[in-house]
């Protein structure tokens, strides 16, 4: 217990930082977020949509490798912003490093999610830098015929604009079937999203 204090106490503190300062979603400007535990051995790849609010979709195509403990997360794809308005490409580049694992002491796995991306519309566009901390615990059922894992995300996002907003989400293994993948974004930023993924 003693070698995991300063991680725990950092955890906290990093945790309490994000929820007073305040939340976006993630690299790519839509909410869809990380659990704090990798579902895959070497590899996955997966397409989400989204409905971030106001008539707009999007369409993202993910993925994922993994580094040691840690692993990268690429995002690219397309914001359909409905009606008349013109749609933008997104691209963008997200790391998971764990921080924190469960035990008697904490029932909670945590990992630090850091990103980086760019949302590209005619005549300019926007970096967004997300700085968050994913909160969860793993649940396997029947034998590993059932895998859940719910959490929550705060983030942080570096977009000028401040936007509060808390990512909540649940991953769903079924035997060898693709992962299902929810998330809602809760706050000054809504939305949902839905993805599948195939891991290798």
């Amino acid at each position: 217990m003693t070698r995991r204090l300063p991680r725990v106490i950092a955890t906290a503190w990093v945790s309490t930082t994000l929820l007073a300062v305040g939340a976006a979603a993630q690299a790519t400007g839509l909410p869809a977020f990380h659990a704090p535990t990798r579902a895959f051995g070497d590899s996955e790849t997966g397409f989400a949509v989204s409905r971030p609010g106001g008539g707009v979709t999007g369409l993202e195509l993910r993925l994922g490798f993994a580094l040691d403990e840690a692993d990268l997360a690429l995002r690219g794809g397309y914001v359909d912003r409905g009606g008349n308005a013109d749609g933008d490409w997104v691209a963008g580049l997200e790391g998971r490093i764990p921080v924190l694992g469960a035990s008697s002491g904490f029932p909670l796995d945590g990992a630090l999610i850091l990103g980086v991306g760019r949302r590209f519309a005619d005549g300019g566009g926007q970096t967004i830098v997300p700085v968050g901390l994913s909160l969860g615990r793993r649940l396997v059922l029947g034998g590993n015929a059932l895998v859940i894992t719910p959490y929550a995300q705060p983030t942080v996002i570096f977009e000028g604009d401040e936007l509060k907003t808390l990512g909540l989400g649940i991953d769903l293994r079924i035997r060898d079937l693709p992962e299902i993948r929810m998330s809602w974004a809760v706050g000054d930023l809504e939305g949902v999203a839905v993805s599948l993924f195939w891991s290798r």
